[in-house]
C-alpha cells in the first residue's frame, strides 16, 4: 500500500509553492520596473539634452538681439544729431532772412532765401502765404507748420522704433531660454529620482520614486511641446 502523505508535508509543499509564486511575481515586477527605469532614463536624458540645446540657441538669439538693438540706438543717435544740425542751419538762415526782410533789404533777403534748404522751402512758402507780418493769426514761424519735415528726423524715429523692437525681441528670447533651462532642471530631477530608485530593494519605494520621475517627465514634455524652437 502507498504511504499516505502527512498534513505537515502538504503544508511544507504549499508554503514552498507560495514562496516560489511570490518570488516569480517579485522578479516579474522588478523586470518591468527595470524596463520602466530604462525608458524614463532614455526619455529624460534625450529631453534634457534637447532643452539644453534650445536654451543655448535662444541665448544666442538674445545676444544677437541686444547687439542689434545697441547698433540701432547708436545709428538713431547719430542720425538725430545730424537732423538737429540741419534744423539749426534752417533756423539760422531763416533768422538772417527775417532780419533782412524787416529791414527792407530785398537783395540780402533774396540772398538768404536762395540758400534755404529744399526741405525747408515748402514750410517757408506755406508760412509766407499766411502773410505773417500782416496777419496776427498767422503761425509764428515755418517750423511749426506740418510742411516742415526733416527726412533724417523721420529716419531717426524709425531707427529708434527698430531698436526698441529688437530689445523687446531679445528679452523675449531670453525668457524663452530661461523656460528651456527650467525644463532641463525638471528632466534632471527626473533622472535623479529614476537613478536613485534602483538603490532601494523595496518595490513600493521604487514604484513611488519612478512614479515621481514619470510625472516629472510628462510635465517636462508637455512644456516642451508648447515652446517655440529655433
Amino acid at each position: 500500500m502507498a504511504e499516505e502523505e502527512s498534513p505537515g508535508s502538504d503544508k511544507v509543499t504549499a508554503t514552498a509553492a507560495e514562496s516560489m509564486r511570490q518570488r516569480r511575481a517579485s522578479m516579474s515586477s522588478e523586470y518591468w520596473l527595470d524596463i520602466a527605469s530604462a525608458i524614463l532614463l532614455s526619455v529624460a536624458a534625450l529631453a534634457s539634452s534637447w532643452a539644453g540645446y534650445q536654451s543655448k540657441r535662444w541665448s544666442s538669439v538674445q545676444s544677437s538681439g541686444y547687439n542689434a538693438s545697441s547698433t540701432l540706438w547708436v545709428q538713431s543717435s547719430r542720425v538725430a544729431t545730424v537732423a538737429y544740425l540741419y534744423r539749426a542751419v534752417d533756423l539760422q538762415v531763416f533768422i538772417e532772412w527775417l532780419n533782412a526782410y524787416k529791414d527792407g533789404n530785398e537783395e540780402r533777403a533774396r540772398f538768404f532765401e536762395e540758400r534755404f534748404r529744399s526741405e525747408f522751402m515748402p514750410a517757408f512758402e506755406a508760412w509766407k502765404a499766411t502773410r505773417p507780418l500782416e496777419n496776427p493769426a498767422a503761425p509764428s514761424s515755418p517750423f511749426v507748420l506740418p510742411e516742415y519735415r526733416l527726412e533724417l528726423s523721420s529716419r531717426a524715429s524709425q531707427l529708434e522704433q527698430d531698436a526698441s523692437a529688437a530689445s523687446v525681441h531679445a528679452q523675449a528670447a531670453g525668457q524663452q531660454g530661461d523656460d528651456y533651462v527650467l525644463s532641463t532642471v525638471i528632466f534632471s530631477a527626473a533622472l535623479f529620482f529614476t537613478g536613485i530608485a534602483a538603490h532601494f530593494s523595496k518595490l513600493r519605494v521604487r514604484v513611488v520614486l519612478l512614479g515621481i520621475a514619470g510625472v516629472m517627465v510628462l510635465v517636462g514634455l508637455a512644456e516642451l511641446a508648447t515652446y517655440p524652437m529655433t
